[in-house]
Parts: structure tokens; C-alpha cells; sequence
């Protein structure tokens, strides 16, 4: 199974912590992207040194992910996530999947 990549990379608010902050994913992730069609999971990282947060979201397709992708922008749901971010900062990269190795 091919699936779809998104890799978002981006900074948060001043005004918003790191507490908040995964406060505010969590929220997306169980009242949005859980909900939508296709989505497999979430995984959020962040780094110390530069302060930059990273999401890794799958997809079952490409079509799916850019779907909920601009949905994302106009519901209700998200609109906490959105508020939380430095526009500026936000990269996002979507790859489809090549090849996996396991354990």
C-alpha cells in the first residue's frame, strides 16, 4: 500500500506555550483529522534548540490528504490550531510513499 505523507513544519505564536500548544493538537487531532476520510495518524515533534514544531500525518491517498487539507482552513475545529501558528514559519511538504522497511 502506497500511502501519502504530509510534513508540516512551523513555528507557534509568541503567546502560545508548549503546553497550549499540544494542548491544541490534540483538540485537531480527535475533533478533526480523526474524522476525515483517509487519515491514519499524527505525530508531533519539536525541537529544542530551534524551537520548531513538526507534524507527520498519513494519508490512505494523496487525493485524501489534500481533501482534508484545505478543509482544514474553514471548519470550526482547526480554527484554535490555526490561530496558534506564526503564518511565516509554516513549510509543508506532501510525498507520496515509495518504499517501507520494518523491523
Amino acid at each position: 500500500m502506497s500511502i501519502a505523507t504530509e510534513i508540516v513544519t512551523m513555528k507557534i505564536a509568541p503567546d502560545i506555550t508548549k503546553e497550549m500548544f499540544v494542548s491544541i493538537v490534540d483538540q485537531l487531532e480527535r475533533n478533526f483529522h480523526s474524522k476525515q476520510i483517509g487519515f491514519i495518524d499524527t505525530e508531533l515533534l519539536y525541537d529544542d534548540e530551534s524551537g520548531d514544531w513538526t507534524m507527520v500525518q498519513h494519508w490512505e491517498t494523496m487525493d485524501q490528504l489534500k481533501t482534508a487539507s484545505e478543509k482544514m482552513f474553514q471548519d470550526a475545529e482547526a480554527a484554535a490550531f490555526v490561530k496558534a501558528l506564526n503564518p511565516a514559519s509554516v513549510k509543508m511538504s506532501i510525498l507520496p510513499q515509495i518504499k517501507v522497511w520494518g523491523k
